[in-house]
């Protein structure tokens, strides 16, 4: 039997460095929703570098989160 695979809305998540609190590195994580299924990786990572450039803080992860339906 044949897999059928749907692609849905993807997510954008991008991690920054807040700084030192306590000692140790406090962190926040952004997510951007409803990334466009068929969008390229280096269509994704163009919008996270225009994202990252208006963040006052440093940037430690880009990740895109793909979200794919399998059917039977």
């Amino acid at each position: 039997m044949a897999v059928i695979e749907t692609k849905n809305p993807s997510s954008l998540k991008i991690k920054l460095d807040l700084g030192m609190v306590n000692g140790k590195t406090k962190t926040k994580l952004k997510t951007f929703s409803n990334l466009k299924p068929n969008a390229t990786n280096q269509d994704a990572y163009e919008v996270a570098d225009a994202l990252m450039s208006l963040q006052e803080h440093n940037v430690l992860d880009v990740v895109k989160v793909d979200n794919t339906s399998l059917d039977a």
